[in-house]
């Protein structure tokens, strides 16, 4: 058995990386749809790019005799390296490529000087043994949800009417109210994320709204085309009108109906019994990762699976 190689990515290489994500993820319930078409000209993807270009350290490539059998991209928000992609083709599994990508992710986020780790992975026997070998431990399932489009309004009408919240998104853009955004990111990440809020933002164009309880800022949420989240407060009361924000941004987003996803956490269960008895359906479960971390998740919800 050659030994597996493993690189630091290029740039160029974003394209056939995405072909190779959505090929393995087609064999997932959590990763639907368009997953799988293989296409090498299609647009790229645009979280992967923000992840490439912030952290182009934490982006790896392995190989077996030249051929690129999986890769792995790692982010660094203050010292916490999350683990947001990785990926092994299937018939080159158990022979080393997960094991050599993790190695070379958990060097790169102490070289950076991460002093925790997290990653959210698929419910696959393969690569949660794999975290575990490597001192990860589950912190949370995660709830993958869909909401109908007849459902969607009515819901994020509802929830967005728990507490006073406004759209903020032109105060954001403009860089007011960055305090608030670290210090929640902080009770319920332990990290700041600027450069994440300013992508959200910016280049992929969600809408943002606060929340408040009494006179201060208690809650976040993003919404846009096919994205509900991510959404996180400091009290569970809070997220949940967050998330009626998020919802309803994401469902009057489109000119089209789509059904929305929406992924939360296990313990914010208040969430998960308002999505479920408004009639959205739970699609798959996913499972948060991690190590030397310890946090509740019970007032959160995530983006996309690439930018948790």
């Amino acid at each position: 058995m050659a030994k597996i190689k493993v690189r630091r990515t290029n740039r160029e290489e974003l394209p056939g990386l995405a072909v190779l994500r959505d090929a393995v993820a087609a064999e997932l319930a959590a990763f639907p749809g368009h997953r799988g078409i293989l296409d090498l000209d299609m647009e790229l993807d645009p979280d992967l790019t923000h992840l490439i270009t912030r952290d182009p350290d934490g982006f790896m490539t392995a190989e077996d005799k030249q051929e690129t059998v999986g890769f792995a991209a790692g982010h660094i928000r203050a010292r916490q390296c999350v683990i947001s992609e990785m990926w092994v083709l299937s018939q080159h599994r158990g022979r080393g490529a997960g094991e050599a990508l993790m190695q070379r992710m958990l060097a790169y986020g102490e070289r950076s000087g991460a002093r925790e780790f997290l990653t959210v992975a698929p419910t696959e026997g393969a690569g949660q043994a794999l975290l575990l070998r490597n001192g990860f431990r589950p912190l949370t399932p995660v709830y993958q949800l869909t909401i109908p489009p007849a459902v969607a309004p009515r819901l994020g009408h509802a929830l967005s009417r728990l507490m006073d919240g406004r759209d903020v998104t032109a105060d954001l853009f403009n860089r007011r109210g960055r305090a608030d955004l670290d210090r929640i990111d902080k009770l319920n990440r332990n990290i700041t994320r600027d450069a994440d809020h300013q992508f959200w933002l910016k280049q992929r164009g969600y809408s943002a709204a606060f929340v408040k309880h009494g006179q201060r800022i208690a809650a976040y949420a993003y919404g846009g085309v096919d994205q509900v989240g991510p959404v996180a407060g400091t009290t569970r009361e809070a997220a949940l009108c967050a998330l009626g924000w998020a919802i309803k941004f994401a469902s009057e987003a489109s000119e089209e109906e789509r059904v929305l996803t929406v992924r939360i956490p296990a313990p914010f269960t208040e969430a998960v019994d308002a999505v479920l008895e408004a009639g959205c359906r739970l699609e798959a479960t996913l499972m948060i990762y991690a190590r030397d971390l310890s946090l509740a998740f019970d007032r959160s919800t995530l983006g996309h699976i690439a930018l948790p």
